[in-house]
This record gives structure tokens, sequence and C-alpha cells, in this order.
């Protein structure tokens, strides 16, 4: 029975945890929420042991639609963000989750890897788990950046364009 408690808690810290930092960090991208480090750890460990604790006594499934309801309850209450903008990126951050995981699975079977072991060893789930880890990781990264990017251009555009009004007001004032 211990044996079987230390693998639940092995794949809370290795699987649930960091997969839930990942989903967080893309999903706050997405919605453009700043977040402290305290409050991000704190929703990340959060989500990652929801569906830990949830998992066991539901449905195939219904799990990730829990996590989704505390993403956006999460967004709107402490993010002040839009429910329809949460909802919809809670569902791209997960899309994008799933995704990372097929190609996964899709990239283990050109290797004619058995997947059977992943359903039987905890050590091989979690090692396996990386690779969608970082490719979801990758993408919250990019998206990240991408956004900020975006939000630093029309910051200089604006500036710019105020920096041309009074240039141009200047020239008419000088101008007879």
């Amino acid at each position: 029975m211990w044996v079987m408690w230390d693998e639940k808690i092995f794949e809370l810290f290795t699987t649930f945890i960091p997969q839930s930092f990942a989903i967080i960090l893309l999903f706050f991208s997405l919605l453009g929420i700043k977040a402290e480090k305290k409050s991000f750890v704190l929703f990340s460990v959060g989500l990652g042991i929801l569906p830990f604790l949830v998992r066991p006594y539901v449905s195939f499934g219904v799990h990730s639609a829990i996590s989704l309801f505390a993403l956006v309850i999460i967004a709107v209450r402490w993010g002040r963000a839009n429910i329809i903008s949460s909802v919809l990126y809670g569902m791209v951050s997960f899309g994008v989750a799933y995704i990372c995981e097929w190609v996964t699975f899709a990239f283990l079977g050109t290797l004619k890897f058995d997947l059977e072991l992943l359903a039987t060893n905890a050590q091989i789930r979690a090692s396996i788990g990386v690779i969608p880890l970082i490719l979801l990781l990758a993408v919250g990264l990019i998206v990240r950046y991408i956004k900020n990017n975006i939000k630093k251009n029309k910051e200089w555009e604006s500036k710019f364009e105020s920096i041309k009004e009074v240039l141009n007001d200047n020239k008419e004032a000088i101008d007879f």
C-alpha cells in the first residue's frame, strides 16, 4: 500500500504540478494576466493538486473539465478577465496540452515503444511525460514572448506617434 502512495506522490510532483505550471503560463499569457511569482506558484500547485485529488473519483476527462472550471474562476475572480475569453483561452490551453501529448504518443509509436509500460510504470510515465511538458512550456514561453513584444511595440508606436505630433505642432508654430 505504501508503494502505491509513493507512486501517487511521485506522479503529483513529477507530472501534475509541473504540467499545471505550463498550462497556467500559457493561459495567463494568452489572457495577458500578470502574476507575481507567489501567486503563480500558488495557482499552479493548487491546479496540480486538484486533478490529483479528483481523478480517482470521476470518469476519464471530467478532471480536465473541473480544472478548466478552476482556471476560469482564477482568471475571472483574481485576474479580472472576461469570462468568455477565460473559457476560450482555457480550452485553447488544455487543447495545446493534449496536442503536445498526442505528438509524444505519435513519436513513441514511430519508435515502436510499448505504450503499456506507461500504464504500469510511474517512473517511465514521468520520464516520458517530460517531452509533452517541455513542448507545452515552450508554447507558453513563446506566447508570452510574442504578447510582451506586441505590447512593447504598441508602447513604442504610441510614443513615436506622440513625438511625431509634438514635432508637427512645433513645425506649424515655426512656419509663418
